[in-house]
């Protein structure tokens, strides 16, 4: 974790979690949103009006930036940067496409998981090949008939010797039409007292030995997720292949989503503001009845709203970041910035299109890719009333009464 004195170093809507970053890391922000203007936005915007994703040739140049190594340890060859950091970069591809955002995000965070959670065998084996993109990696937990209930999946891993042989399905994997090493959650099977507990294997596609489909689950709107459905049928994995023992992965795997639920918020404030930023611009220049459209009170008093309502769901992500970055409790306040940032995001964008009429479904600007995009945020980490559950759960303890909290 960076100990360098932390500087502010802008102004206006990234203010607040700009200022918990080191200079060194507000470069590495630069660099990302000159990357992005330059080459990633047009990239994008084309990708998605020609109903495909991004070309994977943009991966191989993120990488080659070294932002797939944004958090791996510096001693490691990576970067060593803060969580927000991580979200600040995610925050400026998101200006551009939530879903590119999600995708590179995703990417990133299986090789900072390997980095910092694998043994010295599986960074030995693997790490070099994360960090420079030759090898994806992503979590694979959701099943065709267990979503977020993850207790339920069905998945099995099979002792058998020198490895495990793993069967099952995986659905609505990130990027699961390109991983070739993605961890996948699954119940062991024949090893004693630890048969039913659930275990994670780093799964190498690209072993000899291996059964493996790959079903693509295209969606409209959603190309650049890469989305697949990745099936398993007795592919082989060795013994160091497992990454979280049997009994730990589960816990593993909730603590990740914690943090995700925050990446998912704090990319949807940043697609929400260049949204807002574009309408805004738009209905100053553009006239109706002798005044522009922002003159026009009704039309203003919405684009009003949606800023304020932006604004507090970016608190929320600052407050999230902050709790997680230190350390602190954060399931709650994660839960509440993923709940409202989303949204909010989502209503927002729609009050923005409304504004600036017809012209915001063309291809011309960029809102209906805004929208049909960001719409899968609804989905992913947790869906609104999951989320409502868990803040619910923590009531009592978040917010004791008079008497609980003497």
């Amino acid at each position: 974790m960076p100990t360098t004195q932390r500087v502010p170093s802008s102004s206006g809507f990234y203010a607040q979690l700009d200022a918990l970053l080191t200079e060194r890391e507000l470069e590495l922000v630069r660099r990302a949103r000159r990357f992005c203007d330059e080459r990633l936005a047009h990239e994008s915007l084309a990708a998605f009006i020609e109903g495909r994703p991004y070309a994977s040739s943009l991966i191989d140049d993120w990488a080659g930036k070294g932002f797939l190594s944004l958090q791996v340890p510096r001693e490691q060859g990576g970067h060593g940067a803060s969580y927000p950091c991580k979200i600040r970069i995610a925050q400026e591809v998101a200006r551009h496409s939530f879903a590119t955002a999600f995708a590179l995000n995703n990417l990133q965070g299986s090789v900072t998981r390997l980095a910092r959670s694998g043994s010295d065998t599986q960074r030995a084996a693997l790490l070099e090949g994360f960090m420079r993109g030759r090898l994806l990696g992503a979590p694979a937990l959701t099943e065709p008939e267990a979503g977020s209930d993850l207790g339920a999946l069905r998945t099995e891993a099979a002792r058998v010797d020198g490895g495990w042989l793993i069967s099952g399905s995986k659905a609505w994997v990130t990027n699961g039409a390109v991983v070739n090493c993605p961890l996948v959650l699954a119940k062991v099977k024949g090893s004693g007292a630890q048969d039913g507990q659930i275990a994670s294997f780093l799964v190498d596609m690209s072993a000899p030995s291996g059964s493996y489909a790959r079903r693509p689950m295209p969606s409209v709107g959603g190309h650049s997720f890469r989305c697949a459905e990745l099936v398993f049928d007795r592919h082989f994995v060795p013994d160091w292949a497992m990454f979280n023992a049997p009994g730990e992965a589960f816990k593993a795997s909730l603590a990740s989503i914690t943090a995700a639920r925050v990446h998912v918020a704090a990319m949807c404030t940043a697609t929400l503001h260049a949204a807002l930023c574009d309408a805004i611009a738009y209905c100053r220049q553009r006239t109706a009845f002798g005044q522009s459209l922002l003159d026009h009170q009704g039309l203003r008093w919405e684009l009003a709203e949606v800023a304020t309502r932006l604004e507090a769901a970016n608190a929320l992500v600052v407050l999230a970041a902050q709790r997680i970055e230190s350390g602190d409790a954060a399931i709650t306040v994660a839960a509440q910035a993923k709940k409202f940032a989303v949204d909010t995001a989502i209503w927002g964008l729609d009050q923005c299109v409304r504004c600036v009429g017809a012209r915001g479904a063309t291809s011309g600007m960029r809102l209906a890719m805004h929208q049909a995009e960001l719409r899968f945020s609804a989905y992913t980490d947790g869906t609104g009333q999951l989320l409502l559950d868990r803040i619910g759960k923590g009531l009592l303890k978040d917010y004791p009464g008079t008497e609980q909290g003497k």
